[in-house]
């Protein structure tokens, strides 16, 4: 399911019509409306909204996890985080730096822009657009929040994988090549969502869709000097 059928789902199960979700809210109809229609395909007010509709705020955002918290898997799971705090150490000390009370950050999405002349792309977050994540889910991942972003698919060379528009969540921290691992680069002034493999002396850029996009192969030389790693996939929205 994507956002607005999502949406759609957790109103009807709430018995709860449009005009009810805007004011409680604080949203105009009209806003509610392009979300169930499919017109917008998130909201800052997601969480707001989730809490209204007594669903998970990550499964309306994004689909991840169970629709509903239950008591039981509620319970154990803050006594896992509770009894493991200690163990945990993806990116730093977690009694010092990782804050469970703080459940949710907001990722936006990047827009990619040229840079005139500079041969190198401009990365501006997009305010109008993010998907809420939970810490833990990311903290799980080994992705800093702070390293976390979104990226929008363009194209069919990575089908059936991922399909044009869809959602990947990219981590920038995670520039170094790793045989397998796909990846947001900047190709010439263009996003491009791609696995890179790397040979003695060149690199390997490679689609899921082999069929129709062959394998390019680069020189270290010619790959250092036309493509820059923005981050490494560790996320998608994949439609179906």
């Amino acid at each position: 399911m994507n956002f607005s059928e999502r949406l759609k789902t957790a109103m009807r199960e709430a018995n709860c019509t449009q005009s009810t979700l805007a004011k409680a809210v604080g949203m105009a109809q009209s806003s509610v409306w392009k979300l169930t229609s499919g017109a917008a395909k998130s909201s800052t007010k997601v969480v707001e909204i989730a809490r209204f509709l007594r669903v998970r705020p990550e499964w309306l955002a994004s689909g991840i996890g169970e629709m509903h918290n239950s008591d039981v898997s509620n319970k154990h799971s803050i006594s896992d985080i509770t009894s493991t705090r200690q163990k945990i150490s993806v990116w730093g000390d977690v009694e010092n730096n990782y804050d469970f009370s703080d459940k949710f950050v907001e990722i936006s999405l990047l827009n990619v822009k040229l840079s005139a002349g500079s041969g190198s792309c401009e990365l501006n977050e997009d305010s109008e657009f993010s998907i809420i994540f939970s810490k833990y889910s990311l903290h799980n991942m080994g992705v800093s929040p702070s390293a976390a972003k979104l990226v929008r698919v363009s194209g069919s060379s990575m089908e059936p994988a991922l399909n044009n528009g869809d959602i990947v969540g990219i981590n920038i921290d995670k520039t170094s090549i790793e045989d397998g691992k796909t990846y947001a680069i900047c190709h010439d002034d263009v996003l491009r969502i791609k696995t890179l493999i790397s040979a003695p002396g060149k690199v390997v850029i490679r689609s899921f869709n082999r069929e129709e996009y062959p394998d390019e192969v680069m020189s270290l030389n010619e790959f250092r000097e036309c493509i820059r790693v923005i981050g490494q996939v560790f996320w998608s929205s994949h439609t179906w």
